[in-house]
């Protein structure tokens, strides 16, 4: 009989990528996905920590498992994501239950994880280094990104797909955890994206959304070479099946001209842009770190209505 696998994810898009990969990862390793907590073999929360209520949500779940790992002491419990790359061992201290605590740059070990725990009934931590502990090159490692295993039957619809192409962040505004949950920003190569891309066209995906936290400051150099989002855009628009191509989520001053002209000209690109303005006082702007001012998104948005008319912004 093969192993049941219960996954719960809590927060953005990026989350719902990585419950994608990690159970397309388990499924080469035996694993079936089942609704019901009480069936399964690994129960794994993927979580979220930009909110409080996130965290409270996923320690509640956690809480209607104590009396199950009782009784079934094999049924691995994990909590995943950047609550557990925030709060690492504390976890351990408020549900010891819990046997395997991983960072979202550390989900590629989950399978191993998950066997290790149950044969030696160890706690495991895989995760990332912070971002003041060690050499740039260091941290960067420390947050890996997944092979390309994509699994259909994990979205919402098979013809529509999130597709990373940046993991981190380095914005650091005051009230956000990302940048040290997820590490410093890394573009993908994009020979990678584009081959990932055929992979979900080859899959029936016809629509794909292109992921980062600050999705147009992509960049990615190779000797002289220098990959932006709208030569990106340009290469995955070649991709035979891919028939539309959306992107997010965006930052005001990366909103650059060569971006809104590819977004014009492509015809696959959809003219959605995701700019968040976070409000529209200079003063809070400055306490949230933002690095803009009202003046300068205003700026951003008559651009957006020279260049691309037909653009729809939220």
């Amino acid at each position: 009989m093969g192993k049941k696998l219960y996954i719960e994810t809590v927060g953005c898009q990026m989350n719902v990528l990585d419950s994608e990969m990690v159970v397309a990862s388990l499924r080469h390793h035996g694993y079936e996905l089942t609704g019901a907590p009480g069936q399964a073999d690994a129960i794994l929360f993927n979580t979220c920590s930009v909110r409080q209520h996130a965290e409270d949500k996923v320690y509640s779940a956690l809480g209607t498992l104590k009396q199950l790992k009782r009784q079934r002491p094999d049924c691995v419990i994990g909590v995943l994501g950047c609550m557990a790359q925030k709060d690492q061992r504390q976890i351990f201290e408020r549900a010891p239950y819990v046997d395997l605590v991983v960072g979202p740059g550390q989900l590629h070990q989950i399978p191993k994880l998950i066997e290790r725990a149950r044969r030696e009934r160890t706690r495991q931590v895989a995760v990332s280094l912070d971002r003041t502990s060690g050499s740039a090159d260091a941290i960067r490692r420390s947050h890996e990104t997944f092979d390309p295993l994509r699994d259909p039957s994990m979205r919402p619809t098979p013809f529509q797909a999130y597709l990373r192409i940046q993991i981190g962040c380095d914005k650091f505004c005051t009230y956000c955890v990302v940048p040290n949950t997820r590490g410093p920003e890394q573009g993908r190569a994009p020979g990678e994206i584009v081959a990932e891309a055929r992979v979900l066209a080859d899959q029936g995906c016809r629509e794909v959304t292109l992921l980062g936290q600050t999705v147009n400051s992509y960049r990615y150099v190779e000797g002289e070479k220098t990959t932006r989002l709208s030569d990106l855009l340009v290469s995955v628009a070649q991709v035979d099946g891919i028939e539309r191509i959306k992107f997010v989520t965006n930052y005001p001053l990366d909103m650059t001209d060569d971006l809104l002209d590819a977004v014009r000209e492509l015809p696959k690109c959809s003219p959605y842009l995701h700019v968040p303005l976070q409000s529209g006082s200079d003063a809070v702007l400055r306490r949230m770190k933002r690095g803009y001012t009202v003046a300068q998104y205003d700026e951003m948005m008559q651009r957006i209505g020279e260049r691309l008319p037909q653009a729809a912004v939220a």
